[in-house]
């Protein structure tokens, strides 16, 4: 049998040659054969996935122009139908800016050139001094001027405001006395204080085209504080207007009093006066 393989194997490796041959080519063509259908598998899948998107794009493009619709239970089908939404809820939005102005209208403004607030009904309007006319007619007045706000705070007053203060804190008391018709407070606070040698310190301020009281007795605004100063009240009412302004009538009881805390320690609130 050896004998016979050795004679013959030319012809065995011929046939091993061509089995293998038939093999390689058999699994080479099947696959050859077999690649086409992935490739076609891709193709498939690209496309799905390149149309996929077309088709996805609807309903997303529908969720943005829900979403930007006024939320309600039915969603207009139409652009028309969503145009009265979109104007009520802006003219919604718009009216608490417009209602704003509205209040600003109803806030106290002056009710003149000199920045005069409005005068309580009742009380006497203001005058100006360039059209007062002072006659020979006489009437009486009560007139007095007391510091008695400065003695609670007396210890924490510099010497120098406690040298000028009386014990008592008055440096006037009442006293009847007659005027010109037509004078103003000022005008009578002005000749008391030179009839009587009280020392007496004013500024004109034409803003309010009226004196300006700075200090009676050697006593001056802020010496007791910031909220310090003079305050004039005439039959119990502080005027919300100068002492030049005010036109004195015949019984008028006039006080000037010395506030340390903005006329609030001598009842000369304004906002407490009108209620406010």
């Amino acid at each position: 049998m050896k004998a016979f393989f050795i004679k013959y194997k030319w012809i065995w490796i011929g046939v091993l040659a061509v089995a293998a041959g038939l093999t390689i080519a058999f699994v080479t063509g099947g696959s050859l054969n077999s690649a086409p259908a992935p490739q076609t598998a891709t193709i498939a899948t690209t496309a799905a996935t390149t149309t996929a998107p077309a088709a996805t794009k609807a309903p997303a493009a529908s969720a943005a122009a829900s979403a930007a619709q006024p939320s309600s239970a039915a969603q207009p089908t139409s652009q028309a139908a969503t145009q009265p939404t979109t104007r009520a809820a802006a003219a919604s939005r718009q009216q608490p800016v417009t209602v704003k102005p509205q209040a600003t209208t109803t806030a106290p403004k002056p009710t003149d050139a000199y920045r005069t607030e409005s005068v309580p009904e009742g009380k006497p309007q203001p005058q100006e001094p360039q059209e007062q006319t002072i006659t020979p007619e006489k009437h009486t007045c009560t007139f007095s001027v007391s510091c008695v706000s400065a003695l609670a705070q007396k210890d924490s007053l510099p010497d120098s405001v406690k040298e000028v203060l009386p014990d008592d804190g008055v440096i006037l008391a009442p006293l009847s006395l007659s005027f010109n018709e037509g004078e103003s407070v000022f005008d009578i606070l002005a000749r008391v204080c030179r009839e009587q040698h009280i020392h007496m310190e004013y500024t004109n301020t034409p803003i309010y085209n009226s004196a300006y009281i700075e200090g009676i007795g050697n006593l001056y605004e802020f010496d007791c504080g910031a909220g310090s100063g003079w305050m004039y009240r005439v039959n119990g009412w502080f005027p919300n207007y100068g002492s030049s302004r005010y036109a004195v009538k015949d019984g008028d009881v006039i006080e000037w009093l010395y506030t340390c805390n903005l006329g609030r320690d001598i009842g000369g609130d304004y906002g407490a006066q009108t209620g406010e």
